[in-house]
C-alpha cells in the first residue's frame, strides 16, 4: 500500500501556483508594457486619420464601475460620466504608420543622457528650467518642427519627459545615470507585484503606477479609451491554465 504526504503535496500545489501566477504575471506585465500607447507629441502626415471601435459590452459595465466609483454614484458628475460611456465613448484603435508609433518615432524621443544635473544631449537638445516652478524641461530646435504646438509644450514643461535609469548587462543600474525620453513614462510604471496569500489561493498584482494610468485604460468624457492592462490579462488567460498545470505536474514529480 502506497503511503502519500498530503501535506507535502499540498505545499508542492500551493508552490506550483505561485510558480506558474509569477511566470503569468510577468508575461502580462510586458504584453501591458507593450501595448500601453506613449504620448503623442509628433505632427501626424498628411491624410492620417486616428481609427475607432465601440466598447464591448463588458469594456462598457467595467467602465461605468469605474466611472461611479471614481465620481461617487449617484452625483452629477458620475451619471454625465455613465451617460457619454453608454452613448458615445470609443476605444482608439493602434494604427500602424503613426508619427507616434514607438517603433517610428523611437530615435526622435530619445534626447540623450543625464547623470544628475549633468546632460548630455544626442543632438542639440537642451535643458530648460522653469524660474517659477523650478521644473525641469527640454528644447530642441531641430525637433521642434516635427512636434505638435502641445507636444512643444510639453516637452518644455517636461511633463512629456520621462528619465528612464540605464540598466547594465546583468541588470544592474547606472549610478545615477538615465536616458532622457519624450514619452515612455506609462509603460515604465507597469510592474507585477509579489504574490500575496489570500483566503482562497494566492494572488498576484499587476498594476500601473502612474496617476493617470486610468484615464488611458477606460474612456472619460474628454478622451477615448486606450486599453492596455485588460486586453494584456485576457490575452494571457489560456496560458495560465497550461502553465499551471505545467508547474503542478513538475513539482509532483511528473
Amino acid at each position: 500500500m502506497t503511503a502519500f504526504n498530503i501535506s507535502a503535496i499540498i505545499a508542492a500545489v500551493r508552490s506550483a501556483e505561485v510558480e506558474a501566477l509569477t511566470i503569468v504575471a510577468n508575461q502580462v506585465t510586458a504584453d501591458a508594457r507593450r501595448r500601453a500607447p506613449i504620448r503623442k507629441v509628433f505632427k501626424e502626415k498628411a491624410g492620417f486619420r486616428r481609427k475607432f471601435r465601440a466598447l464591448t459590452s463588458a469594456e462598457k459595465l467595467l467602465a461605468i464601475k469605474r466611472a461611479n466609483v471614481y465620481y461617487g454614484a449617484g452625483t452629477f458628475e458620475a451619471r454625465r460620466a455613465v451617460a457619454h460611456i453608454r452613448n458615445y465613448a470609443k476605444v482608439q484603435v493602434p494604427r500602424r504608420g503613426s508619427a507616434n508609433a514607438p517603433e517610428v518615432s523611437r530615435t526622435a524621443r530619445l534626447l540623450g543622457t543625464q547623470r544628475g544635473r549633468q546632460f548630455v544631449p544626442r543632438v542639440d537638445a537642451t535643458r530648460v528650467v522653469n524660474r517659477h516652478t523650478g521644473t525641469v524641461g527640454f528644447e530642441s530646435k531641430s525637433l521642434n518642427p516635427s512636434l505638435t504646438s502641445r507636444g512643444r509644450s510639453e516637452v518644455r514643461s517636461g511633463r512629456a519627459i520621462h528619465l528612464a535609469p540605464i540598466t547594465g548587462q546583468g541588470g544592474e543600474t547606472g549610478a545615477g545615470a538615465s536616458r532622457v525620453e519624450i514619452g515612455g513614462a506609462l509603460k515604465a510604471s507597469i510592474e507585477s507585484e509579489g504574490a500575496t496569500p489570500m483566503n482562497n489561493g494566492t494572488e498576484i498584482r499587476v498594476t500601473a503606477g502612474i496617476r493617470y494610468a486610468k484615464f488611458v485604460e477606460f474612456p472619460t468624457i474628454r478622451t477615448h479609451a486606450q486599453p492596455f492592462l485588460l486586453p494584456a490579462l485576457h490575452a494571457q488567460r489560456q496560458r495560465l491554465v497550461k502553465t499551471m498545470a505545467a508547474e503542478v505536474k513538475k513539482a509532483l514529480g511528473g
